[in-house]
């Protein structure tokens, strides 16, 4: 009896402490900030780079390159000062016409343009917003990825499309909806949600859940990812539990105004996203693709963009994850500004708007509303209604396109990730091959066995004679 009371006793203990042990973290916006500062010495380090301003000054050197202005992007938002780059970064938006360009580059490029106090819709005369998003001859190119980031970089200029243009924010809400699968998620590809690209999603989406519409549409992809996450607090992505997807995840819910560590739809197991995302560490300040794996560029400015992302959130409940500070939003718009918008025969009065009305434009529920003021009051009590599901109709666009990389964000269109997904996935191919190997071998000689034995008239035995036989 007292032994069984002690083992009970035991078992108790330990399970105690594996509550204890399973507790979400509590982590403070001083911790993220420190992790923060971590990521960019990590990445000053590699660079060579004494101190911030000698780190973006390296960085004006590469600004060709998406993985640095992402870097531009984060940095910015973070407070730093990176108009260092502006003189690089119009000489890399001028090079995006001399070559077959994307429509998510002239985006992304556009984000950073707008991050260094640049407007990226009057580069020397050239309007990145046009020729990449609402006017665009090949948007339609590259699937949701540039329809994601066409919100994402109309949204951070508080641009106003024009009335004449081919497209507007309208249009790509529905594109996003009518592509969402049965499940409640988005992917690029095939029939199940990819978690990456869904939280992509809910950031675009999110300045317009006043519609019922945009509402209901995220409601079905937060619950897909509430029930993707798995029990230690991530997510997996091209089947590999990875620190991207759980950094995309946490900027969708930032701009959704949904507090990572204590909503409990993305607590699994006492773990919480930022408890996930922080198991990818390393002791250099740097993050990795895989737990325990070298530090990674991608996993580190995604993880960098989602922290910052997270400490605005937790300084000044800022939701809107793509807003710079006042004084960089004010250089963009600037006489170079209102002079682009003259030539698009419209108000520049109409098009400053300042981050407060841009606030309170959200809640209006009205989605043509937001910042298309030249539409009749007809267009603008419009709704937005989710089109048909067309997700065949879009795999065979993207096979169709294969050969395209499709950027700027998701885990699936970075060429680094890609590798250690497929690395991953040839490892399990020659494993299970191997093992069919061995069973048929295996079954070979059971067989060989089998006929000498019936052959000599002896009786089978699988692991030869029992004691007694002769």
């Amino acid at each position: 009896m007292l032994k069984k009371l002690t083992a009970l006793l035991i078992c108790a203990v330990m399970l105690s402490l594996s509550v204890t042990v399973n507790a979400a973290e509590n982590y403070t916006k001083e911790d993220i900030s420190k992790t923060i500062d971590g990521i960019i010495s990590y990445k000053s380090a590699i660079l060579k780079a004494d101190d911030t301003a000698s780190f973006v000054q390296k960085l004006s050197e590469t600004t060709d390159n998406s993985e640095t202005q992402w870097y531009i992007i984060s940095l910015s938002k973070y407070g730093t000062d990176v108009t260092a780059v502006q003189s690089s970064m119009i000489k890399s938006a001028e090079k995006l016409y001399k070559s077959k360009s994307k429509a998510t580059d002239f985006q992304r490029t556009s984000l950073a343009l707008y991050a260094c106090g640049l407007n990226p819709e009057n580069i020397n005369g050239k309007n990145l917003l046009s020729d990449g998003v609402y006017n665009s001859e090949n948007v339609n190119k590259q699937g949701i990825n540039a329809y994601v980031y066409a919100l994402l970089s109309l949204d951070c200029a508080n641009a106003k499309v024009p009335s004449e243009a081919k497209y507007d924010r309208e249009y790509f809400i529905k594109k996003i909806i009518g592509l969402q699968l049965s499940d409640g998620g988005f992917t690029l590809m095939g029939k199940s949600a990819d978690t990456d690209v869904t939280a992509m999603c809910l950031q675009a989406l999110a300045p317009y859940k006043s519609d019922s519409a945009v509402k209901e549409s995220i409601d079905r992809a937060l619950d897909v990812l509430s029930k993707k996450q798995n029990e230690k607090g991530g997510y997996s992505s091209f089947g590999t539990v990875n620190s991207e997807s759980v950094s995309q995840v946490i900027s969708a819910l930032v701009a959704l105004d949904i507090d990572v560590q204590s909503d409990s739809r993305f607590i699994k197991n006492g773990n919480t996203l930022v408890d996930n995302l922080m198991t990818f560490k390393n002791s250099d300040g740097g993050f990795s693709h895989i737990e325990n794996g070298k530090s990674n560029n991608i996993a580190c400015y995604q993880a960098l963009n989602s922290l910052v992302d997270l400490y605005k959130y937790m300084s000044k409940g800022n939701t809107e994850i793509f807003e710079f500070d006042d004084t960089k939003k004010n250089n963009s718009n600037s006489e170079n500004s209102r002079q682009n918008t003259e030539n698009s025969n419209t108000d520049s009065s109409e098009v400053n708007i300042d981050s407060n009305n841009k606030n309170n434009s959200v809640n209006t529920g009205d989605i043509t509303e937001k910042h298309n003021s030249q539409v009749d009051e007809e267009q603008q009590e419009t709704t937005v209604k989710p089109e048909s599901n067309n997700a065949e109709n879009y795999d065979d666009q993207v096979m169709a396109l294969a050969d395209d990389n499709y950027e700027p964000f998701t885990l699936a269109s970075t060429p680094d990730s890609v590798a250690a997904a497929n690395s991953d996935d040839d490892n399990n191919f020659i494993f299970y091959v191997s093992l069919i190997g061995l069973v048929a071998v295996a079954a070979v000689l059971l067989i060989i066995r089998l006929t000498v034995l019936k052959k000599d008239g002896e009786p089978f035995r699988l692991f030869g004679k029992r004691k007694g036989d002769k």
